[in-house]
């Protein structure tokens, strides 16, 4: 087998795990939010208690407030009273320190049912607030593992694109030139198959006998009459010694 041969099935190895990571690390946010779902789901009981809870907060803090002003009201209103002259101004003061006082009794109701509210969450928050630690711990965990796995994924791609530039850089003009041509043209990118039983790995067409056996040899660059793909064999023992560096996947046209 041709030294440039060796080289374009390296250079399509590498081409091809690039775009397998690049693929998986475009998809990190989408994998990323899906942990953190499945998080929210599972807390779904937690947080609705931790919402009861605040949201009585900060209904009791905006019922607080209005007692406060209800109660300048009624202290206004007493002091009209006591400085009324006329009847229909005393009557009127009465009116409104009695509706001010009417309305702080209401408040004052809904406070104590607000406060209770927020007790009774707070009370079962604490009951599960192991659960809930023990659920943050394991979410923070598979995040840190899975920031991990992005690191070596980025880690792995920085790594195959400085091997494709040198493989690039090593080969001839003209055989560097025909794997972009072809790869820019093929669905994939996959420029580079294997010839096995007679046929392309690639496209699976049936490849000439005279193809083949110059497919064989090695001694030549050739390439598919269907695809146009570079084609490559691989003996029989070599693949079963060896299967995991039988080269580029074969990919349909």
């Amino acid at each position: 087998m041709k030294a440039e041969l060796e080289q374009l099935i390296a250079l399509q190895n590498a081409d091809t795990s690039i775009r397998k990571l690049k693929s998986e690390i475009e998809a990190i946010p989408k994998r990323r939010a899906e942990i953190e779902k499945e998080f929210d789901q599972r807390a779904f009981e937690i947080r609705e208690l931790e919402r009861v809870r605040d949201e009585a907060r900060q209904e009791r803090a905006r019922l607080e407030t209005e007692v406060s002003e209800q109660r300048t009201r009624a202290e206004r209103a007493d002091r009209n009273l006591m400085s009324s002259k006329k009847q229909d101004e005393y009557t009127a003061a009465i009116r409104e320190a009695d509706a001010a006082r009417k309305h702080i009794s209401q408040l004052e109701t809904q406070i104590l049912e607000k406060m209770e509210a927020f007790e009774q969450a707070e009370s079962k928050l604490k009951e599960r607030e192991p659960e809930m630690t023990r659920l943050r711990a394991e979410m923070t965990e598979r995040i840190r593992e899975f920031e991990d796995q992005a690191r070596v994924q980025q880690e792995h791609l920085e790594a195959n694109q400085r091997e494709r530039e040198r493989l690039l850089a090593t080969l001839p003009k003209n055989m560097s030139t025909l794997y972009k041509r072809i790869s820019a043209r093929i669905r994939d990118g996959i420029a580079v198959a294997e010839a096995r039983n007679g046929s392309c790995t690639a496209c699976f067409m049936a490849l000439r006998p005279q193809v083949m056996a110059e497919v064989r040899r090695g001694d030549d660059v050739i390439t598919c009459d269907n695809c146009n793909r570079i084609l490559y064999y691989v003996p029989k023992e070599a693949r079963e010694k060896a299967p995991a560096k039988a080269a580029p996947n074969a990919v349909a046209h």
